[in-house]
């Protein structure tokens, strides 16, 4: 009986402090995941002047994909399917990243035209 009990007990110290450093590992990325957020404020707060001009600029020159899919369904039996995938970027960044030629390049639309 003695060496059951002390079993038991082992296992219970084995718990308290599997449970102690299991709460100090939650606390530690707690705090690490409060001072991220505390600095993404800071940042924000310290950049915030930034234009809706300054903010189209940068989503042009690095190119956006925005991708969507709804279902619309009854039963289980899906009856309409949308999907959406939509590049938005400029021409220049288009060309220059992805390799396609977009621009025209007509006689009549050459600066001396018009």
């Amino acid at each position: 009986m003695s060496d059951e009990r002390e079993q038991v007990q082992r296992r219970r110290e084995q718990a308290s402090r599997r449970r102690d450093r299991d709460r100090e590992a939650w606390r530690k990325r707690n705090e690490a995941a409060r001072e991220r957020q505390e600095r993404g404020v800071s940042r924000a707060l310290r950049d915030r002047d930034v234009s809706l001009l300054d903010l189209v600029d940068r989503l042009l020159a690095g190119g956006v994909v925005i991708h969507g899919e709804i279902t619309l369904a009854v039963a289980d039996v899906d009856l309409v399917y949308v999907g959406l995938r939509a590049l938005i970027a400029s021409v220049e960044t288009i060309e220059r990243d992805v390799g396609v030629s977009l621009s025209a390049t007509g006689p009549s639309l050459k600066a001396s035209a018009l």
